[in-house]
């Protein structure tokens, strides 16, 4: 699978098996080969559907279909030239019973029909499951897929984890079928689970999983087919979906909406319209005999559940979605429970999370302030805002140009206490503190305390009151100066922060010029010495130059900031060239998306500079696809 943008764990991608492709993430409606209400070719055709599923349990016992399928394929009998999954009749098996079938049947079966992605007979799991009774349908499984992966031969196969909702059997379950090397991996056992608005075991599922699969591969959300839950989920890292709620709503006349379901009688006026279904026709629709009227309601709950997948993709390529995640959540509160459920996790998310983001910062509420961003944001500072002065000075972020004649003239530092935390002055102007979007009444992060016990200080004076007019009792504490080069303090600070303790020390030795944007003001180009090593984004970041990019190849110990491209790919990126995920032999563990980076060989001799898109423990597991661009390359003679 190509990761084509990304946002968090949340990706856009490209899959592809057989020379049949489908971005992600996708919605695979459910076909009944049995009851076809909308053709696989109709949603091809008219929906822009590049992939479906349906059930080989359901082919395989109906003699006429079996016939059909071995005969002339899956997808001629399906009339579908796109990709097609197919169950394996799990379900079906738990709900009525043994299904009279060898697993390693079911999966040649599916082989033999010409199915693109097949799924083994896995053990569904049931949330009232026993531990043992789940343990032992997490083993039975595995050695299901290990055994299946031996007859599968060029077919995709689906390895789904199981685990009911026993979160360290999750693990177990993803680091087994992990281990085997599948191509495709769902889910299970979370049906149950979303029909009874059990969101927040979901969630804990979910995050079980993802954390313990390789990165690389993509994820599948078995029966989740409501798209009110399509937001989180994808913010959480899933890849694909499968539904046949836009059949089995329509059929009992509910209509499929974003934010809700409703019952078609009980509407008088339509939220979210479709050509199939809206205000206007709604009374001609309530009238229709029941079985057009059904197909109506169907192609209308496809295409709803379509559009939401198509605005979670803008929301991604656009940087909004944890905004929408976080709007979309409050239309239900097991939902809105959910995403704090999901926000404990921030430690984990963290890694996934890049410095900036190119669309402002925007807060929704109170559980805006414990997105992982803010929480790396926190980390950060304590890492790196070292420096000793004699007194810390602390005021509120609106008091600011109030004081900005004091922090002119003393030797001290400013914490400013804003909406999402206390932030030391000389970072006021990075992402996503100067680029956020606050209302005036919101909830603070309480992290004034935590900040301080990093800052190196002996005296701590409070103007949370207001910033006085004059001072008294703190000129005995204050160190003045003359006039502070406040620009060269914050092109430390932000260096510092973005590349490590000690880079903005070493950068900047030597004579330093700042240069500035003349519209503006704001900070642009740093040159030490006639060199230029840093341009300034913005988003209040470094772009690293090649100048900059040898300093701290110089300063910093191996692996720090650096990516690693083997003897395969080493000529090539001297050339200029972008690397690709299969030539990275090693990376900075600490590194994280977007993060400026140094290209070294195997030696350790630098390259170039650039900027990675993913972090080590994405690329380890990603087979294809451009990892890390290249700026800048050393010239042949340096």
């Amino acid at each position: 699978m190509e990761i084509i943008h990304r946002d968090g764990l949340a990706r856009i991608g490209r899959f592809e098996v057989n020379g049949r492709a489908v971005e992600t993430p996708a919605l695979m409606p459910v076909i009944n080969p049995n009851i076809i209400v909308i053709s696989p070719r109709e949603m091809k055709d008219n929906f822009g559907i590049g992939a479906i599923i349906t059930n080989s349990y359901i082919i395989n016992r109906d003699q006429r279909l079996r016939e059909s399928a071995i005969k002339n394929g899956l997808h001629s009998m399906l009339d579908f030239d796109g990709i097609i999954m197919t169950d394996s009749g799990t379900f079906q098996s738990h709900v009525y019973g043994d299904i009279n079938q060898n697993y390693l049947d079911i999966v040649n079966f599916q082989k033999n029909i010409g199915s693109d992605i097949g799924t083994i007979l896995d053990i569904f799991s049931e949330p009232d499951f026993t531990y043992e009774q789940a343990k032992e349908a997490v083993n039975e499984t595995y050695k299901r897929a290990l055994e299946s992966k031996k007859i599968k031969g060029d077919m995709y196969l689906a390895g789904p984890i199981q685990g009911s909702i026993y979160q360290d059997l999750r693990e177990l379950s993803a680091r087994l079928m992990d281990s085997l090397d599948l191509e495709y991996y769902p889910i299970g056992g979370v049906v149950p689970l979303l029909e009874n608005y059990r969101y927040s075991d979901v969630v804990k599922i979910v995050m079980s999983v993802k954390m313990n699969l390789s990165f690389g591969k993509p994820v599948h959300l078995f029966g989740a087919g409501h798209p009110m839950f399509f937001p989180l989920a994808v913010l959480m890292g899933i890849d694909f979906f499968d539904s046949s709620s836009y059949v089995k709503y329509a059929r009992d006349d509910r209509v499929l909406f974003p934010d809700s379901t409703r019952y078609l009688f009980d509407l008088k006026y339509v939220p979210y319209q479709t050509e199939f279904l809206n205000s206007s026709n709604l009374e001609e629709l309530k009238s229709m005999e029941r079985e057009e009227r059904f197909r109506r309601l169907a192609l209308h709950n496809l295409k709803i559940s379509l559009e939401e997948i198509e605005r979670i993709k803008a929301s991604i390529f656009e940087g909004t979605l944890w905004e929408y995640v976080e709007e979309r959540c409050r239309v239900h509160p097991s939902l809105y429970d959910a995403l704090y459920e999901f926000y404990k996790y921030s430690d984990k998310l963290e890694k996934f999370e890049s410095l900036s983001r190119k669309h402002p910062f925007y807060y929704t509420g109170a559980e805006s302030i414990l997105r992982p961003s803010i929480g790396y944001l926190e980390k950060r500072i304590i890492d790196t805002y070292r420096y000793k002065r004699k007194t810390c000075i602390v005021l509120r972020r609106e008091d600011l140009e109030k004081a900005m004649k004091y922090i002119e003239k003393f030797d001290s530092h400013f914490l400013l206490k804003t909406c999402i935390g206390t932030i030391p002055f000389e970072l006021l102007y990075i992402y996503p503190i100067f680029q956020a979007i606050l209302p005036e009444n919101c909830h603070y992060r309480e992290n004034l305390s935590l900040i301080l016990d990093s800052i190196d200080y002996d005296v701590l004076i409070s103007w949370l009151k207001g910033v006085p007019e004059k001072i008294v009792e703190e000129e005995k504490y204050i160190t003045r100066a003359d006039k502070r080069d406040l620009d060269l303090l914050r092109v430390r600070a932000v260096a510092d922060y973005q590349f490590g303790l000690g880079a903005g020390e070493e950068l900047l030795k030597g004579d330093v010029k700042i240069v500035k944007s003349k519209n503006t003001g704001m900070i642009r180009n740093i040159y030490v010495n006639d060199k230029h090593i840093l341009s300034m984004r913005n988003d209040g970041f470094f772009t690293l130059k090649i100048d900059g990019g040898k300093i701290l190849h110089k300063k910093f110990k191996y692996p720090k900031l650096r990516v690693v491209v083997n003897k395969d790919s080493e000529e090539f990126n001297k050339k200029g060239k972008n690397v690709f995920a299969r030539f990275v032999k090693e990376m900075d563990e600490y590194l994280r998306p977007f993060d400026e980076v140094l290209v070294v060989n195997e030696e350790d001799e630098l390259i170039g500079v650039g900027r990675t898109f993913f972090n080590w423990l994405e690329i380890k597991t990603l087979r294809k696809g451009m990892v890390v661009e290249i700026r800048e390359t050393l010239k042949l003679n340096e």
